[in-house]
Formats: structure tokens, sequence, C-alpha cells
């Protein structure tokens, strides 16, 4: 049972100029914290503020209560896996590639991170569509997965189909959560070891045909592979944008993207972008 007099330490709201939307400071209780696959972390935070704003595909920076403000000097990035409104938690899924992810990995239930969200612009699915595919690649998954969680209970007739790409079978997570939703999973890895031998959008395109809206998270080459198919195949769709951030509520435009209207920030603007909105070659 999770204490309800949570310490909120340095609990701040901020408001974006841009969406005027609830950006909180908070510090969390981590509830949990387990590997699921060699480098691929869960963790799920005790954390109601965030909980009951988020919407899928938003993300949140996340850092370590006593970090050395040096040592790295920028909380992480990490997209929202799922929301657990009634406990008040919301689960994380990420890799650890560097210091600041590592430090995450560390944690111990009990402990606090600090955490700012949540921020950005989620996916927004029209109510005209009615085939939805999904296509992840590494930790891009985590938003698809609360995306489609969420849609199976608003829009419980919608199709939808998960493309979804790694380098080999340990990439692909949770794959038994993705069956239990209801969803069709077409897995690709680069060795071959699960699924197709070779790239997911290679799975995707012989399915472009019974799609009418597509929704992409992960690597930018992935994503402008479906940018490209989507845009030969006239089907309208989303695209969430990875980049580093350094404020992550756009004040330091340090995670600028290319645009048909001129650079925005990932971060505030995005991270989700119309699928023919952005430029990749800038």
């Amino acid at each position: 049972m999770h204490n309800a007099t949570r310490k909120m330490t340095g609990i701040e709201q901020i408001m974006s100029t841009h969406h005027a939307r609830p950006i909180f400071r908070i510090q969390a209780t981590v509830t949990t914290l387990r590997e699921l696959s060699p480098g691929y972390f869960l963790l799920i935070l005790h954390a109601p503020e965030l909980a009951h704003a988020a919407q899928p595909g938003q993300f949140a920076q996340l850092r370590v209560v006593g970090q050395d403000v040096l040592d790295p000097l920028l909380a992480r990035p990490i997209s929202i896996h799922h929301v657990d409104t009634a406990a008040g938690d919301v689960s994380f899924i990420f890799k650890v590639v560097g210091r600041g992810t590592a430090l995450l990995a560390a944690a111990k239930p009990g402990e606090e991170l600090i955490v700012l969200g949540p921020v950005g612009n989620g996916f927004h699915i029209p109510d005209t569509a009615t085939s939805l595919a999904l296509i992840g690649g590494g930790v891009g998954m985590p938003p698809l997965y609360y995306l489609a969680e969420t849609l199976r209970r608003t829009r419980p007739a919608l199709g939808i189909s998960l493309f979804y790409g790694g380098r080999t079978s340990a990439d692909l997570l949770l794959l038994p959560e993705w069956d239990a939703l209801g969803v069709s999973v077409y897995p690709a890895t680069d060795d071959g070891s699960l699924g197709y031998h070779g790239l997911v959008t290679a799975v995707l395109t012989p399915q472009l045909v019974t799609i009418d809206f597509l929704a992409a998270c992960g690597p930018r080459p992935m994503l402008q592979a479906v940018q490209g198919l989507g845009l030969a195949a006239k089907i309208p769709g989303q695209l969430s944008l990875e980049a580093r951030m350094a404020c992550g509520v756009g004040a330091c435009l340090g995670c600028m993207c290319g645009t048909v209207s001129g650079g925005r920030r990932v971060c505030i603007d995005g991270p989700v972008f119309a699928l023919d909105e952005v430029v990749f070659d800038v």
C-alpha cells in the first residue's frame, strides 16, 4: 500500500507558455525497479500528480535525488509507458546507455527521484481512424503501449497492429502484454532471432493496404522510413521524435528539429508531430 502522505518537498507547477498545460516538479518514490532484458529496466514511481495529468506520448525528466549536479549535468527524458491513476503510479521503461540511466538503474524501492513532467504533446488518433499501425523500435515501444492501452479502453473497436523492431529478440520487450491487449504483433530483428529477419518497415509495407493511420516512435532512420511509406501511400500519421534535451521545457532550444514551418522544439512542441510536418534532411 502506498503512503498517502508521501513527501512533496520542492513541488512546483510550471505552466507551459505554448500549451498552458501543467508540468509538475516533484520528488516521487520508487515502488518497483526490475530488469526486463539485459540493459532494459522497468521503473514504477508513485507520482499521483503525474499519473492524473499524463497523456500517451508524453514523457518526464528523471533525476536521482542528491545526484552531483555536474555528473551527469542533465536529467534524463523517459517516455511514459503505463499509468495507474487509481494507485497514483507511473511506469517507465528505459535502456542504460550512459551514466544518467545507470544511476536510474541503481535506484532502490523506497528511494526518491526528482521528476519533471508530464512534458510535451502526446498522440492524437483521429476519430475517423479504424485501423491503426503502431511502429516501434527499441525504447520507442513504451509510449506506443500507453497509447494502445488507452485506446483499448476508449475505442475498443479500433483495429491496432504493432510493428516492433530491434537488433535481437532481447530488444523486443513485454510481448505477452501486447497479446493481452488484443494487438496483432509483427516483430522484426536485425539478426533474425525473432520474427522477420530485417527492418521492421519491410514488414509494415505489405500491410499498408489495411491501415488508415500510422503512429511511430523510435530511431531517426526508422521514423524517416515510416514517413516515406506514409507519404507514398497517402496515409496520415504521427511521429514521436527522439532528441537530446537539456531543460526539457522549451527554454534552452537545445532539441530543435526541422519542420515544414521551420525549427520546432522536440520537448515542448513535440515530441509528437504530424507525419507530414517533420523535415529530416536539415
